[in-house]
């Protein structure tokens, strides 16, 4: 069974942040699809956010990582 996860307006920020830095973008991105994005990342990835929050350095690195690795899926998807 899924968990349903409320990411509160700090989460958005930070996920906000590490999207536009790692897919290089320039302009805001509306919060329904900075949420979206964080529906797509692995589970282990939504885990260590659940764990630590997205203020965490570590889980940041994680997912700009993985956002890096991962650019053109999002780009086509």
């Amino acid at each position: 069974m899924k968990k349903t996860v409320t990411l509160e307006q700090d989460d958005i920020n930070h996920l906000h942040d590490v999207i536009l830095e790692a897919l290089d973008f320039h302009e805001p991105i509306p919060n329904d699809v900075v949420i979206g994005v964080y529906h797509m990342l692995p589970e282990d990835l939504r885990e260590q956010a659940e764990h630590w929050g997205l203020s965490d350095t570590v889980v940041r690195d994680n997912i700009y990582e993985w956002l890096q690795e991962n650019k053109e899926n999002l780009n086509n998807g």
